[in-house]
């Protein structure tokens, strides 16, 4: 087949492998075009004999070399001697054009393609065995440099009993058993910043010492590598109809796994200090709770309920036929939140509404917690929970009267949780100034940090369990995440925009449930009216009556003053935007001192070719072009297995693959950093002096390994 290269034209790719039939093909012709050029000269038979005994004796060199199994060797000498054989008894008869020469190289051919594909699939069983052997050396190697390191750092004896390396690649979680005699885990837990300096982490990362399946077992999670690709909302995922009884991801954990807390029994404190993902973090919550059946969203923002008006903005141009927005027409009968308070009024309406839902579920609906044995509500599309969320914590605590607004969240919190009302609060700090009730922080078992300033924030919120700050946070997107009192986890949110939020709106517009009739009672006008003009009309900077659509309020059973809607074309007011910094990368120290030294900022964020930032020499400066040409991996690769048991450097590859292909340095090693890590060659010394050696070139493992 053939490459086009930037440069040269197509280029025949010779690196390319045959197939089970190409391969069969291309053998039995060989033979036969071979066979008819000897016998159209007059070559004496004699020769094609040693023809196939050279042929075979390369192979078998080839083979050895490249640590071939002795089937896999045999059956390739066999068939190199079959063909010299046949091609010489063709000889030696009236040339390979007769039928008997014919017939008999068709058949050795079909024997020797249907045998090739049982050979190589032993091939590729016996090759995954060796590389599955240099896999565990190497995790031995691992696991005997951390008991050398405990013992040096702690003092403590372990025994590491496995090693998990994560899906994500940014690290690898040990678990270790703790000696007998009383050795308690925070013997560890107390060295974890000791342990991360000896093992010489890049900036950002960190250690976690977890608890383990017994007091003696501990979970040691070992961060090696800062994730910063943004990671979008998995808008696909919406689709799927859940439900708010099982837990709600919320984050995505160092390890690939899904952090998810509990929202039907649990309230929940988010904080962080501004342009640290908050917002972003509340549309995501918000957006899963809508992909469930049984939530009703209500927002309480007193900085002009910026929160909950994206979430409008789909039903509010399908209402009133916005022109020009792809809404317009389009059949959405509910926003996405069912109530936005945006004033101390309001806010106040809301909770008094959820309090007097929660003392009138309580009554009405005791036969039906009687039939599911349960003391709590069973929640369902027919009795929905309601989940209050309130961002920009620090104005509902500015003024006296908004203190109020507090102290009705904490009686929320406090007798709503067995009626499916629960509350989840944004503020910038869990101190006494920011959120003055601590009841409210006492009993939010969900707690989640968009950032910290002071490593006493991370401790008031998480306890003697939390992180350092600078451990814990690589810029926005990163979230430490604490459920049911437990040690918080490293995690990264996803990036929601305000396009998606609208298709979510629109997409989940006919699973949102309605109020029960009982809770629809108790709340009275408070909640029918929400939508009327004098109640939401400030949330647009103009207003008309709705002329077309229903509107939440049409939904109920009872009736009301008849509800209206924004004007069209009106801009939202205090509409909602991207977090500060969220679409740009972290802030690099390294540019500040460009601008003072005048130097190139070297790139922290390993590329997909790769950057080891333990080793100095794969450091680049970004201003390469890192885009290689076609085929020069193959290139490398080809180098590497002719560079013999002695092996090769980036820096001797360079040389070679950079005047044809233009291959950088730093591309070369992220390649070698790749192969060694999936055992295709192996790394031999350390620095400038290491060398990688392929894999054909490694003696054979002992038989006990």
């Amino acid at each position: 087949m053939t490459k086009n290269t930037k440069n040269h034209g197509p280029r025949l790719d010779w690196s390319a492998g045959h197939g089970l039939l190409s391969g069969t093909l291309n053998g039995t012709l060989g033979a036969l075009s071979t066979t008819a050029l000897g016998h159209a000269t007059g070559m004496p038979a004699g020769w094609a004999l040693a023809a196939g005994a050279a042929g075979a004796l390369g192979t078998l060199g080839a083979g050895l070399r490249r640590k071939l199994t002795a089937a896999t060797l045999a059956f390739r000498g066999t068939c190199w001697m079959a063909a010299g054989g046949w091609s010489s008894w063709a000889l030696a008869h009236g040339g390979p054009w007769q039928w008997p020469e014919l017939g008999s190289l068709a058949v050795a051919g079909i024997a020797a393609g249907t045998l090739g594909a049982a050979f190589a699939a032993h091939e590729e069983v016996e090759q995954a065995k060796r590389a599955h052997l240099l896999l565990i050396g190497a995790r031995r190697q691992l696991a005997a440099d951390w008991t050398d390191r405990i013992r040096r750092v702690c003092n403590v004896e372990v025994t590491v009993l496995g090693i998990e390396h994560w899906s994500s690649g940014a690290g690898y979680t040990l678990e270790l058993e703790l000696p007998e005699g009383g050795t308690t885990r925070r013997a560890i837990a107390e060295r974890a910043e000791g342990l991360g300096s000896d093992l010489d982490l890049p900036d950002g990362c960190g250690l976690q010492v977890m608890p383990g399946i017994s007091r003696r077992r501990v979970l040691i999670q070992v961060t090696t590598k800062v994730l910063t690709d943004q990671l979008l909302f998995p808008i696909e995922e919406i689709e799927e109809t859940t439900t708010v009884n099982n837990p709600i991801p919320v984050a995505l954990l160092s390890d690939g796994a899904r952090a998810e807390m509990d929202l039907r029994q649990a309230s929940t404190i988010v904080t962080g200090p501004t342009g640290t993902g908050k917002t972003n973090w509340l549309h995501s919550l918000i957006a899963r709770l809508n992909q469930t059946n049984d939530v009703l969203v209500w927002v309480i923002d007193l900085n002009g309920g910026s929160i909950g008006l994206p979430w409008l903005n789909a039903w509010r141009d399908a209402q009133i036929g916005r022109e020009g927005s792809r809404w317009a027409g389009a059949d959405i009968p509910v926003p996405g939140v069912d109530w936005v308070a945006s004033t101390i009024e309001e806010a106040k309406r809301m909770l008094a509404a959820a309090v007097r839902i929660a003392k009138s579920r309580k009554v009405a609906y005791q036969d039906a917690m009687r039939d599911a044995n349960d003391d709590k509500l069973p929640v369902s599309p027919k009795i929905p929970e309601i989940v209050l969320i309130m961002d920009e914590g620090a104005e509902a605590a500015a003024t006296r009267e908004a203190r109020q607004i507090i102290a009705g969240v904490s009686e929320v919190v406090r007798i709503a949780r067995a009626m499916a009302i629960r509350a989840v609060l944004s503020v910038l700090r869990v101190t006494q100034d920011v959120l003055p009730d601590p009841l409210v922080r006492k009993m939010a078992s969900n707690r989640l940090a968009t950032g910290a300033l002071e490593d006493s924030e991370l401790g008031h919120l998480f306890g003697w369990r939390a992180l350092r700050a600078e451990d814990s946070f690589s810029g926005p997107g990163s979230v430490l995440v604490g459920t049911e009192g437990k040690q918080p986890a490293k995690a990264r949110q996803p990036r929601i925009t305000p396009d998606m939020i609208e298709e979510i709106s629109a997409l989940t517009a006919h699973r949102r449930p309605a109020l029960d009739t009982p809770s629809l009672e108790a709340a009275g006008t408070d909640y029918t009216d929400r939508w009327t003009m004098d109640r939401c009309g400030h949330l647009w900077a103009g207003t008309e009556p709705v002329t077309a659509g229903a509107t939440p309020a049409a939904t109920s059973s009872t009736s009301g003053p008849a509800p209206t809607g924004p004007a069209a074309g009106a801009a939202p007011a205090g509409g909602w935007k991207a977090t500060a910094g969220w679409d740009t990368p972290p802030a690099d120290p390294d540019d500040e001192l460009e601008s003072i030294w005048l130097l190139p900022s070297a790139t922290k964020d390993p590329a997909p070719d790769g950057v080891d930032w333990a080793d100095p020499s794969t450091w680049t400066t970004g201003r390469e072009d890192k885009t290689p040409e076609p085929g020069a991996r193959e290139a490398a690769l080809m180098l590497l297995i002719t560079a013999g048991p002695e092996g090769t450097g980036a820096s001797a590859m360079e040389k070679i693959l950079k005047p044809e292909f233009g291959t950088t340095r730093p591309t070369i090693a992220g390649w070698l950093k790749t192969w060694a890590e999936s055992g295709e060659v192996v790394r031999v010394g350390e620095g400038s002096k290491a060398r990688y050696v392929h894999r054909q070139h490694l003696p054979e493992p002992p038989a006990d390994a």
